[in-house]
């Protein structure tokens, strides 16, 4: 028998404190420690900071990421009590540990107990989730990250529904598993904290003593681990950036039309409605704007060939395709969401000067990208 099960009395307590072995390795608690910071960057990100902080929130995605492929190859090479096959997930155990720890009276086991067991595979089967649909929100909302080639904006744009849903049941899986542990520390005086940091639990006198995998063997697998992942990534990269369309813009649009304000990416718009703007210059949003015939046909063609009816951007389905009776960009719903919590002054500075200069704040508005992480207010600017 390679654990103990034995219930915590005053008579054997001391007898199990008595000795103690290393159970956790240390690849198993570096891996713990990094998943918590991890998964915190992640959720203030998320959470709090603002939209143009998500290039972090997908940093720390990315290491969660590295941290779980890791840890499932660690979960059949690490030491026993690191090995999936070593968790007790009898549903009939998880339920009598817990009755037993409501009657203060719980079995005590050295590698993880039935209801600490659930609530690994829990959080770990929650995370790999949460990596999974952000990866395909990434690539259909942001078109970036590595599945950016193969999603759709459509797809992205309902996953993110499921990835918010999963964040909020991975706080109620931590706030559950911090609960365990005040009652597992301060109730029944079980040491796990300690041990998740220095590796030792307390055994009794019969216990057979396993080796833990050391810290080389972990390295080994993690450097693996990291560079598969890495040549993936660099792949699947490459064929993302085949999605984006960059276009070439004419000079005679950056000089005419980028005179007054800026040269709108043509996926502002549809082809319909750049169509009725280009055939009403002579009464441009309360200017004349008149043009000669062949020009007006240059940017006519360039402006309709490229319209937000060829892109599958976030901002071509959420702005330019969808109709408003002013046909001003502005006016959509979803440009009003996202600029709601933007004080007016913001826009009254003078790297700004209106609500209609995208580039303003928004470093790539030329190539129609429109990146969350490209976002940079001007809140440095004077009066």
């Amino acid at each position: 028998m390679h654990g103990f099960n034995r219930r915590f009395t005053p008579s054997n307590l001391n007898e199990q404190e008595s000795r103690t072995a290393i159970i956790w390795d240390l690849p198993l608690r570096l891996f713990h420690w990094l998943m918590v910071s991890t998964v915190a960057a992640a959720a203030v990100t998320g959470y709090l900071a603002p939209e143009w902080w998500l290039d972090v929130h997908v940093y720390a995605g990315y290491g969660l990421g590295l941290l779980l492929a890791f840890r499932l190859a660690w979960g059949f090479l690490g030491s026993y009590y690191s090995r999936f096959r070593s968790f007790p997930l009898k549903f009939k155990d998880a339920l009598d540990h817990l009755f037993s720890i409501f009657e203060i009276n719980p079995e005590s086991h050295i590698g993880h107990n039935p209801v600490g067991a659930w609530m690994i595979v829990i959080l770990l089967i929650t995370l790999i989730l949460l990596v999974t649909t952000g990866l395909v929100v990434l690539g259909g909302q942001e078109n970036h990250g590595p599945l950016a080639f193969l999603i759709s904006f459509r797809v992205g744009d309902f996953t993110r529904n499921i990835h918010e849903i999963l964040a909020g049941v991975l706080l109620g899986a931590i706030a559950i598993h911090l609960l365990g542990v005040f009652v597992e520390v301060k109730i029944l005086h079980h040491p796990v904290l300690r041990a998740m940091i220095s590796g030792h639990k307390p055994v009794t006198s019969n216990y057979t003593e396993r080796n833990p995998v050391g810290i080389f063997r972990g390295a080994i697998l993690f450097t693996a681990v990291a560079s598969t992942l890495l040549f993936l990534g660099v792949k699947l990269d490459t064929l993302a950036s085949g999605k984006w369309r960059n276009i070439q813009v004419p000079v005679v649009y950056k000089s005419e039309c980028g005179d007054c304000h800026s040269a709108y990416h043509p996926s502002l718009r549809s082809a319909a409605d750049w169509k009725i703007i280009m055939d009403g210059l002579d009464e441009h949003y309360g200017e004349d704007a008149s043009l000669d015939s062949e020009t007006a046909r240059q940017i006519t063609t360039y402006l309709t060939n490229n319209a937000a009816d060829g892109f599958d951007t976030e901002v071509a389905n959420n702005i330019g395709r969808i109709k408003t009776a002013s046909n001003r960009m502005t006016d959509t719903p979803y440009w009003k969401k996202r600029h709601r919590d933007i004080q007016d002054s913001i826009f009254k500075k003078p790297s700004v000067g209106s609500k209609v200069n995208c580039e303003g704040c928004h470093k790539d508005a030329e190539s129609g990208w429109f990146a969350d992480e490209n976002i940079h207010l001007p809140n440095g600017d004077k009066k």
